[in-house]
């Protein structure tokens, strides 16, 4: 799991009421999921993250699931069909109670708070890599291997390529971040030379 290259990109801002709102929901969603089966408790959020993806990939539906111009039984006859069959009950019983609650547009900040909270409890941690060409396996095995005596977790990584950077890393984990690029070394030649 470790090189997974899975994406939670928070969406979640600590201090706005959408983010308090999805974690009260996670948390009622992962308290359900382990009384019915902890073996499950992953499967959900696998199933969260694809949703949401699917949904956020196409701009009609997220725009339909978002308006708060469509009625909620407009939303619920739409989703109701849709899910039935291919989404387990649990899945299921949040999108209803979120529509229910017209709050439909929290389904993706549910999803990162569930998540985290996976992360936490697994002692996982989500580090952003931006490199300037694609790794291979062994570099990832490699990143992960220091990142992991470094932290004392388990680093899960999310690896996007930028070419602007020229070469290098940049590697984030929470606030922290660290910038080994060149493209941060010549800025910082750059910002030494013009200052003499």
């Amino acid at each position: 799991m470790a090189t997974a290259e899975i994406t939670h990109d928070t969406v979640l801002d600590a201090g706005s009421l959408s983010a308090r709102l999805a974690r009260v929901y996670a948390e009622a969603l992962l308290s359900a999921a382990l009384k019915e089966s902890p073996a499950s408790v992953e499967e959900l959020g696998t199933e969260l993250t694809e949703f949401v993806a699917a949904v956020s990939a196409n701009t009609d539906v997220f725009a339909f699931l978002a308006s708060p111009a469509v009625g909620k039984k407009a939303k619920l006859a739409v989703l109701t069909p849709a899910l039935a069959g291919h989404a387990s009950h649990l899945f299921r019983g949040l999108v209803s109670v979120l529509a229910a609650n017209n709050r439909l547009d929290l389904l993706r900040y549910v999803a990162a708070a569930y998540n985290q909270i996976l992360d936490q409890r697994a002692g996982r941690v989500p580090v952003k890599i931006t490199a300037a060409v694609p790794l291979n396996d062994e570099q990832k095995q490699s990143l992960v291997k220091h990142l992991r005596n470094i932290l004392r977790q388990e680093p899960v990584l999310n690896v996007r390529v930028e070419p602007d950077l020229l070469g290098g890393l940049v590697v984030q984990v929470g606030d922290t971040v660290i910038d080994t690029s060149v493209r941060a070394r010549l800025q910082s030649l750059r910002t030494l030379l013009l200052a003499r």
